[in-house]
């Protein structure tokens, strides 16, 4: 028995144990923490944290909410308005009561209620061209929450890019010095011997220096990139993260791109911004058939019932006045009205006028917006796109480059730990080398980035 509950016991652990880092891998990214205890940040958990935490993002989301209301509200300006009333008073002194018909002194009590209506039956078409309006500025908010999305993962695809090339040039610099130190090792231990050269000796020691000061630079360029992420997310900046490197695709992948024609287009068809813009367009459109209602006459109907009381009332059917209950009262002294008004703008002191003009001024300022959107999408796709066409025809170049240069530094080396060329020969091919390196580099990752913003303007990310 004991040793099937010892198996149990195991086997519970076991399962335990393979489970934890299944449930890991669904737990927010930013509680996933390095070996070295910093919290580990991806792509795909920057561009989620972005569109939480993002100020402006919350702001046009609550105007969309705005808009939803005032869409609301456009609706249910086409029903009735409603509105009841009721008092109770008490006079002394000398008066005329309405309820009776006659003068008073003294003391007196009375009450009046009423339930009234309105009900507009015609404005000029106001409420209809104020409902497409309030219709139009809802789905005008609603596409400008998507273009605000697309320029947020814009920016947080930029500042995550310049944190990934730091952390390359880091490593390139890092690599570089530890093949300084082993060279200048080697001299010192030349020197010892009385084989070597005390000024390679100086000049490793010279450009060993000279590199940690690059590396030192880098770091504080790093830092502030971090810096510049983390402000992006709205992260607490206190706080220490790793980022995590971004796969490359293979060099195939990399060099392919579509026609610069196509991916217009489709960014033309999504965008968010350019749909934005029209529904403002027309939004303004219905607003100024609106403000022109004005000048045409309003129909309306009013209804009202309403019913009183006053202690002076009497009855005096029998000869001797009788009070009169308040039951009584509000049964048999009620008033019903039906009315129906029209209303005829004659001199306003131009308001109306002034209204239809800012309304007319208002539309043709959408239409700029929208000429403005559509250039400004046109000229980003265009830079994008420019941009990733120049990436790779660099990383082209850049590797073939750096085929070539690495074969020379090797061939440099070589002569010179052999003694057959001088220090800066060798120190020129590693430099050419290091250049190669840090252009495929920045190559590479701007090719993938760049094809990343173009799939945020076609709506494929």
């Amino acid at each position: 028995m004991k040793i099937g509950i010892v198996k149990r016991m195991f086997f519970l652990l076991v399962l335990t144990a393979l489970g934890l880092p299944a449930i890991g891998q669904n737990q927010d990214s930013t509680n996933v923490q390095s070996s070295n205890g910093k919290k580990i940040l991806t792509l795909d958990e920057c561009l989620r944290i972005a569109m939480d935490n993002n100020i402006q993002l919350k702001q046009i989301r609550n105007n969309t909410r705005i808009a939803k209301a005032n869409d609301f509200q456009a609706i249910m300006n086409y029903l009735p308005a409603l509105s009841g009333f009721a008092n109770y008073t008490w006079n002394n002194g000398t008066g005329f009561d309405n309820s009776s018909g006659r003068f008073f002194t003294g003391g007196r009590e009375s009450s009046f209620s009423s339930l009234n209506a309105d009900l507009t039956l015609f404005n000029g078409l106001s409420n209809h061209y104020n409902k497409k309006a309030t219709a139009k500025t809802l789905e005008s908010n609603i596409h400008q929450i998507k273009a605000t999305e697309q320029t947020v993962n814009a920016t947080v695809l930029g500042a995550y890019l310049n944190v990934i090339l730091d952390e390359k040039r880091l490593e390139i610099s890092e690599d570089r010095i530890e093949l300084l130190q082993a060279q200048l090792e080697r001299e010192k231990k030349r020197n010892e011997v009385g084989v070597g050269d005390l000024a390679q000796v100086y000049n490793f020691q010279s450009q060993l220096a000279n590199e940690n000061l690059n590396k030192v630079n880098l770091q504080n360029q790093s830092r502030r990139d971090r810096l510049t992420l983390l402000q992006a997310l709205q992260l607490d900046v206190s706080e220490e993260y790793d980022i995590a490197p971004v796969s490359v695709e293979d060099e195939a992948s990399v060099l392919e791109s579509d026609k610069f024609t196509d991916v217009l287009t489709q960014s033309v068809l999504y965008s968010p911004s350019l749909k934005s813009a029209k529904a403002n367009v027309e939004a303004a459109s219905f607003n100024h058939r609106a403000a022109q209602g004005a000048y045409l006459p309003t129909l309306r109907i009013l209804g009202s019932y309403s019913t009183q009381y006053s202690s002076l009332n009497k009855d005096n059917s029998s000869g001797t006045p009788v009070d009169l209950t308040i039951a009584d009262q509000y049964s048999n002294l009620t008033n019903k009205s039906l009315e129906l008004r029209m209303t005829v703008p004659i001199f306003n002191r131009y308001t109306i006028r002034t209204n239809a003009q800012v309304a007319r001024l208002n539309r043709e300022n959408a239409k700029l917006n929208l000429e403005s959107a559509e250039l400004s999408l046109t000229n980003n796709v265009q830079q994008v796109y420019l941009d990733l066409v120049a990436a790779q025809e660099t990383y082209k170049a850049a590797e073939d480059n750096l085929v070539a240069l690495n074969q020379s530094f090797e061939f440099a080396k070589t002569r010179y730990e052999n003694g057959n060329t001088d220090f800066f020969t060798y120190l020129e091919s590693l430099n050419n080398k290091n250049r190669a390196e840090i252009e495929l580099v920045n190559a590479k990752y701007s090719i993938v980035f760049r094809k990343k913003i173009l799939d945020v303007y076609r709506g494929l990310l």
